[in-house]
């Protein structure tokens, strides 16, 4: 009986001495380098996929902390401890700029992870804007955010593609390009009408390529100044 206890007593001082296994913190998979906004209501999604969470917890969403704002719902964490789900990448106006995407369990507000990316806005535009068909001008865009693909322009008449040009791969983490051409690289003088020069990654033109930015020009007859007459 005494070497049963004393048995006994050895093996819980040695599981008292054990150390403790240390718990793995919440982590977020990386996000992409850059996520595309063409407008307010076409946003493309930011994927939310955590692990190591309280099981069963429910998640508050945050992006952007400075508008501190909860986004959706709170969705809940799996038995594993895994989170899943999407967010809409937050509005900008124009050009790009740094976010955060935060997870935080609601009760108690222990575990939070936090992430960051880039937000563009999708967008084409030339300058000079008006300029002679024969003119070069200055073409450049962002939001074109597949880095292996080319950048094509698409000029468009009566809903049929005439001409398709390449502008090379675009670059940086949100898909610039900065490309000077003619304004319309054609032999002949264009018809006269409303043209439409889309800009897209499609090879061949498509009205429904993803992601696209038409740019509308008015092709018209320049008239030339009458001379003065001699009296």
């Amino acid at each position: 009986m005494l070497l049963r206890t004393t048995l006994l007593a050895a093996a819980l001082a040695a599981f008292s001495a054990a150390p403790a296994l240390a718990q793995t913190p919440p982590g977020l998979d990386p996000l992409k380098p850059c996520y595309v906004v063409a407008n307010e209501n076409q946003r493309e999604f930011v994927p939310v996929i955590g692990h190591n969470f309280t099981p069963f917890a429910f998640v508050d969403i945050y992006v952007d902390e400075i508008a501190g704002d909860i986004v959706g719902q709170r969705p809940q964490v799996d038995a594993n401890g895994a989170l899943t789900g999407s967010v809409k990448a937050p509005v900008i106006d124009e050009g790009q700029r740094p976010f955060t995407l935060r997870a935080q369990e609601a009760d108690p507000p222990a575990n939070s992870v936090t992430v960051t990316s880039k937000v563009t806005r999708l967008s084409v535009a030339q300058v000079p804007s008006s300029a002679a068909t024969g003119d070069r001008v200055r073409f450049r865009g962002r939001g074109f955010t597949d880095l292996t693909k080319p950048i094509y322009m698409h000029y468009v008449f009566g809903g049929k593609s005439k001409k398709t040009i390449g502008l090379g791969v675009p670059t940086g983490d949100c898909g610039l390009f900065s490309v000077r051409r003619k304004q319309f690289p054609f032999k002949k003088s264009p018809q006269r009408g409303v043209w439409t020069i889309q800009f897209d990654q499609s090879v061949k033109y498509d009205p429904k390529a993803s992601p696209r930015v038409p740019l509308t020009i008015k092709v018209q007859r320049k008239i030339k100044p009458k001379r003065a007459q001699a009296h």
